[in-house]
């Protein structure tokens, strides 16, 4: 078939492609993902909205703040050597029935916890490379408030963090956000405002259940901490509740890899077109606010006047996850209308499988392209 979009250089092209089944883990529901093949032989990946969801107005949001920020960091860190630590935007159109951005092919497999067996080696160098993409991006502004072992995907070459639509911009008010143990205390209870160290929390938070296989503690260090030396010594003071007490990025990448934070600041050089790059994104994205389709009737159900809360996680007045103190049971911070099957929402934070996987599929590498 043929098909068009916006390079990021803001080029239109239209190509003819072939795309490949779903692979519903590699991005978080409702969004979806599929291989594709352009006729001149390149491949890559196609993260899109259904037609059905791009009416929902939330996750169309999500898409369009991936968008932005994965052009963010493509301008910032490409042709460097960070520039491997985040997905490579080809492409995208958010004014199409079905709205999408255009990756090339993921790396490695997400982070599945005690499957992994991780040598200390590879423990450093997992560590190492999540310090440094939220170092990065807060040079760039940005804060990652969806950090989990779905969106963190590593091979030989180290780690790419994907789930940019969960980016927002540094210092925008807090609102409630994410899963425990994964999200701060203050993301999920929406006070202040966003922090880079929001996301070194979920970074220590990743780390531990990667080397323990269990999930640590929503409200601060877990109970086992002092057992796992390699965690403690290194990313101890991430596991406190209030950002504020939590190292900045560039404190904690100089403590870890003093020759790697040498080499950021060489790279971090004044943008002259920052000014009016930024104006330009604040441009399209009020155009695309009068453009973007009306919510669906079948929406979110919001809460009665005077109530705080629908039983599902809706604030009331605004229809956004509203957990005061952590979400009701069974959440997976991303409240959208139930759907038949669940297991998506719960194996994308984990990184695993849904249970009873079985068929051709099964113990395929997430990001293999071959069909």
């Amino acid at each position: 078939m043929e098909f068009g979009f916006v390079s990021p250089q803001g080029d239109t092209h239209r190509v003819r492609a072939r795309f490949g089944p779903d692979r519903p883990r590699l991005v978080r529901p409702p969004a979806m993902a599929r291989p594709v093949r352009f006729e001149d032989g390149w491949q890559g990946f196609q993260v899109r909205l259904p037609a059905e969801a791009a009416a929902d107005r939330t996750a169309y949001t999500l898409l369009e703040a991936e968008i932005t920020a994965a052009l963010a960091l493509h301008r910032a860190y490409a042709g460097t050597r960070f520039g491997r630590l985040f997905p490579t935007p080809v492409g995208h159109d958010m004014n199409t029935p079905a709205p999408f951005i255009l990756y090339a092919v993921p790396r490695g497999r997400p982070l599945s916890g005690p499957t992994e067996r991780v040598s200390l080696g590879d423990q450093r160098v997992v560590e190492r490379d999540l310090v440094l993409a939220v170092r990065l991006m807060e040079e760039v502004g940005l804060v990652h408030r969806g950090i989990v072992p779905g969106a963190v995907r590593w091979d030989a070459h180290g780690v790419q963090v994907w789930d940019l639509g969960s980016v927002v911009r540094a210092g925008r008010p807090r609102v409630p956000y994410g899963v425990p143990p994964f999200a701060s205390p203050e993301q999920r209870a929406g006070v202040g405002a966003a922090d880079p160290r929001d996301a070194l929390w979920s970074v220590a938070q990743v780390m531990h259940q990667l080397v323990t296989g269990r999930p640590g503690s929503p409200d601060g260090p877990p109970p086992d901490l002092t057992a796992h030396r390699s965690i403690a010594d290194t990313l101890g003071p991430l596991f406190a509740r209030r950002a504020q007490d939590r190292p900045v990025p560039d404190a904690l990448l100089r403590s870890l890899v003093p020759e790697v934070a040498a080499e950021v600041a060489g790279v971090l050089l004044p943008d002259p077109l920052e000014q009016f790059r930024r104006e330009f994104d604040d441009t399209r994205r009020r155009k695309h606010a009068t453009l973007a389709p009306s919510p669906p009737v079948h929406g979110p159900r919001l809460p009665d006047a005077g109530r705080t809360g629908d039983g599902r996680g809706f604030d009331a007045g605004s229809g956004t996850p509203s957990y005061p103190d952590a979400p009701p049971a069974g959440s997976t911070g991303y409240e959208y209308r139930p759907r038949p099957d669940r297991s998506r929402l719960r194996t994308w934070i984990s990184g695993g499988r849904a249970s009873g996987t079985t068929g051709p599929e099964q113990g395929r590498p997430e990001g293999d392209s071959r069909r």
